[in-house]
């Protein structure tokens, strides 16, 4: 279980945390003893900088605020500002007293599990999913560990690196799909910038790069991004945040085409504007009739009309106006692509329904530039229409349109399919206990969990206010419900603030199989019936209609 190696780590930092303050003592001792002064002092800012990023990242905040006090001394001392001996030598031997108690005082259980916050433990994925190759290069041996296994928790295939020349050696002749560097190394304030910088030119290609450090000022993020960071995590790092920057950083999605639908009788100009269009990468349908319009405009569903005023049989302005009169076709742009100089005229199409007026002959780069403009407009509201503004999953609609639709090539392909309802347990208690801010967060967390972990084909969906929908093509019942209980087991570990304390949260769920309900209505009656034995039975559990119950 990664819950059990992550324990683990944590058991293994409080073994090895008095040997880490024996450690910083021994530094702060070899100040006096003979040791070149330079070295003395980097070796002792190591300490505190280890000893600060490993408490925060295991939850020892207050451990980790003190070994931040001895950190910004032995910066002092490396600049020469901490004043005479007399001054900052009894003040460390005063920090480490306090970081010795502190130590003796710490509840390794509890400590434990603080880490919970924000970390996912995925086990297996769909075969499908493609595994992307992740280096971590970091210095210290237990937080690599524990980063890796974290980021391998989303689906990544983690190669680990302690030092920068294994790392150097290894990136020139491998091919990750991203690298998360550490910036700061014992005695290199930017070593892992540094390095990047100096293999970058020698890489056949760009590789996305991440960096992490227990610095957030400004010059290190700027040595970062100098050196090609195309993000920035300060430690103790967001696992959540970083493996969803991961994700974008790696996942390459091409949008769908603007598509363009033109009405011109002259038949040449038609073809002529359609492959302008095409080579811009739009798909286009073209129409010399204008009272043929309708049929293919509820048939292509187009992003945006181009549209000759002078035609036989209906001017541009009448079908303009006719379209507008459609109630799922009033928000579709409409540009007038015409000779028409008369500015009467103009502003009579506009007044009719028209969103914009473009003279022929007109040059390539303008027409495109105008319908990309319009057409993006479209898709923006359709986007709006469809999806939930606070997840950016689907709405309850279009969610049972896809549902709908799948169900519908499922059958006509004799292939399998699962639908599953998830509903989040006593979230009314969540929001009342800790403020509607917390709950959205929840939701959000949910959200975000369900976009990582499911493959490209399903399709998520937002129903109601803590209710979730989850298609799943072409897979069978058992694969389904033992992906959700993964899902579930992930979401239960995540823990979240407020103020000092933290809180988890659960959800409940029922999936059922297309093969055993052959309808829309029967797949989802049979799921929310489903979802409610989850409910009746505890709550925290995954039921499978169909099969026994996934454990």
């Amino acid at each position: 279980m990664i819950a059990t190696k992550l324990k683990n780590f944590r058991e293994t930092f409080m073994r090895q945390l008095p040997a880490k303050l024996d450690a910083v003592r021994e530094a702060h001792a070899a100040l006096g003893q003979g040791v070149p002064a330079k070295e003395a002092v980097n070796e002792l800012y190591r300490c505190f900088h280890t000893l600060r990023g490993e408490s925060a990242n295991f939850g020892l905040h207050a451990l980790s605020a003190q070994a931040a006090e001895g950190e910004h001394l032995a910066r002092r001392l490396r600049k020469g500002e901490a004043g005479p001996e007399s001054a900052w030598r009894p003040q460390v031997q005063e920090l480490i007293g306090r970081l010795e108690r502190e130590a003796a005082r710490t509840d390794a259980p509890q400590a434990m599990d603080l880490q919970a916050l924000e970390v996912v433990a995925a086990a297996e994925t769909f075969h499908e999913m493609e595994r992307k190759v992740v280096y971590l290069c970091e210095y210290d041996s237990l937080q690599r560990l524990n980063l890796a296994t974290q980021i391998g928790c989303f689906g990544f295939e983690v190669v680990t690196f302690g030092e920068l020349e294994q790392f150097r050696n290894a990136v020139r002749g491998g091919h990750p799909d991203a690298i998360v560097m550490d910036l700061v190394y014992p005695g290199l304030p930017t070593g892992g910038a540094d390095v990047m910088r100096e293999v970058r030119p020698e890489l056949e290609r760009e590789i996305p790069t991440v960096f992490i450090s227990s610095l957030g000022d400004l010059p290190s993020r700027l040595a970062a991004l100098r050196a090609g960071s195309d993000a920035y995590f300060v430690k103790p790092v967001n696992i959540t945040r970083l493996c969803t920057a991961l994700h974008a950083l790696t996942t390459r999605e091409t949008a769908a085409p603007y598509r363009i639908m033109i009405v011109d009788d002259d038949q040449l100009l038609t073809e002529m504007t359609a492959l302008t269009l095409r080579e811009a990468g739009m798909e286009t349908r073209s129409l010399n009739d204008p009272l043929q319009a309708l049929p293919l405009l509820q048939e292509f569903k187009p992003d945006l009309i181009l549209m000759d005023m002078h035609m036989p049989g209906c001017s541009g302005a009448e079908l303009t106006r006719a379209i507008r009169q459609i109630d799922t076709c009033f928000s579709i742009p409409i540009i007038f692509l015409s000779s028409e100089t008369n500015a009467d005229t103009q502003f009579e199409a506009r007044r009719m329904g028209g969103d914009e007026f473009l003279l022929k002959p007109i040059r390539p780069d303008h027409l495109i530039s105008s319908v990309t403009a319009l057409a993006g407009r479209m898709k923006a509201i359709r986007s709006s229409m469809t999806t939930d503004a606070m997840t950016g999953l689907f709405n309850h609609t279009a969610t049972k349109k896809h549902l709908d639709r799948a169900i519908e090539e499922a059958l006509s392909r004799q292939e399998t399919l699962c639908f599953a309802m998830i509903d989040l347990d006593h979230f009314k208690e969540i929001n009342d206990q800790y403020g509607r801010a917390a709950g959205d967060r929840v939701l959000m967390a949910l959200a975000r969990l369900l976009r990582q972990r499911l493959r490209t084909c399903d399709v998520v969906g937002r129903t109601g206010g803590e209710e979730f929908a989850v298609i799943l093509p072409d897979c069978g019942i058992m694969d389904a419900g033992h992906l959700l209980e993964q899902i579930l087991e992930s979401f239960a570990a995540i823990g979240f603030p407020v103020g000092e304390e933290y809180f988890n949260s659960t959800f409940s769920c029922g999936v059922a199989s297309l093969d055993k309900f052959g309808t829309t209505e029967k797949l989802y009656k049979a799921a929310d019936e489903a979802l409610y034995i989850s409910k009746e039975e505890g709550r925290n559990r995954v039921i499978a209609v169909g099969c026994e119950d996934v454990e």
